[in-house]
């Protein structure tokens, strides 16, 4: 840094202390919000100029800092403005320096001319904020019968929220505001709708998946009368029961009461093994099992085992095979019966034919 350059920021430095001292009857927060970016602004105009800067006298300079920011002259009772007023000026003043970058300036003139799309944003907010206090009362969701969605589904639903937009719209361009109440309202729904609005524009473009009642869940396996078959149990022809029958389909699928994905699974000691489930979890349906561990669910009848509720497992020491419905079936095979003789009617004999 060269001689120049140090004489420019020590007069800076210099002429900032005499301003502050000449606005030393303000209150702390206020002097420092004045001259936050005092020696910053000096500096760059400085830049600006090629190291000239023409600073003049700090007396007058303070009292011009002190009637834009509102305050009476030196020497006068200070009365702190209102807030309103002290926010429109931080407001001012955080705008004044975006505009002095050329691309915070177009910046700033893009986001004015986006207004409108905010307005109608705001009330889109402000509906789905209403929404969801509506569907937390007891009063329920009136604005049609979407229940989870943040758009109304009903024609009739679409009249608040057209509502809300075009108030919105009015508060933005300065009307339907009476009183100062309700620029207090304004604001505070604007903060909500900023809450709202990121949540509200997920769930309304969000793809929405329908699902269709079909009178519940329809069980896996094999059904008779929509009730789950438990177990199977063969008779031969004569009534007799038969132990071990294998059950295939037409197409020679192993008949399943299950199904391919209605049982459970138990690993254990290296080994697994499968089992079904019925009377609501009570009962256990155990497999047949071949040379090589696997089950084998068309082998009939299953043998069962007592559930252990605590672990979920079937109790092993339970296992045992069904007894049968009955002991014997009834016999579809039976000899017809000879026919009894009419009284006083020869039967007829039947001839010898002679041998030729």
């Amino acid at each position: 840094m060269n001689d120049t350059d140090v004489s420019i920021d020590e007069r800076i430095r210099s002429f900032a202390a005499s301003v502050r001292r000449h606005l030393d009857d303000l209150p702390e927060d206020e002097l420092d919000e004045i001259l936050g970016g005092l020696t910053a602004d000096l500096a760059e105009q400085a830049a600006d100029n090629g190291g000239v800067l023409e600073l003049g006298d700090p007396a007058d300079y303070a009292e011009e800092l002190r009637s834009a920011a509102g305050f009476p002259p030196r020497g006068e009772a200070v009365k702190r403005p209102p807030f309103g007023e002290r926010f429109t000026a931080w407001r001012r003043g955080i705008a004044d320096g975006i505009r002095r970058n050329p691309f915070g300036a177009w910046l700033l003139d893009l986001l004015v001319s986006l207004r409108p799309v905010w307005w109608v944003l705001r009330g889109f907010g402000m509906f789905a904020a209403l929404g969801g206090l509506l569907r937390i009362s007891p009063f329920g969701y009136p604005f049609g019968s979407d229940q989870y969605g943040v758009l109304p589904s009903s024609p009739l639903g679409w009249l608040p929220l057209l509502a809300l937009v075009i108030t919105s719209v009015q508060w933005g361009r300065g009307n339907w505001l009476p009183g100062m109440w309700l620029r207090h309202v304004r604001t505070v729904t604007s903060v909500v709708a900023v809450l709202v609005l990121p949540f509200a524009l997920v769930a309304a473009f969000s793809p929405r998946v329908e699902y269709v009642d079909d009178g519940g869940y329809m069980p896996q396996g094999l059904l008779l009368d929509g009730v789950q078959v438990n177990n199977i149990f063969a008779y031969d022809a004569d009534g007799n029961p038969i132990d071990q029958v294998q059950l295939f389909t037409g197409k020679g699928t192993p008949l399943n009461l299950y199904g391919a994905d209605g049982t459970n699974t138990i690993f254990g000691d290296g080994t697994m093994s499968e089992f079904g489930t019925q009377d609501n979890g009570e009962l256990a349906t155990i497999p047949l099992e071949d040379y090589r561990g696997q089950a084998i669910w068309n082998v009939y009848p299953l043998d069962e085992a007592q559930m252990d509720n605590t672990r979920g497992l079937p109790k092993m020491s339970t296992k045992r095979q069904p007894e049968p419905p009955f002991q014997k079936a009834p016999s579809i095979l039976s000899t017809a019966p000879s026919p009894t003789p009419t009284p006083g009617v020869t039967e007829p004999q039947p001839t010898e034919t002679p041998a030729p």
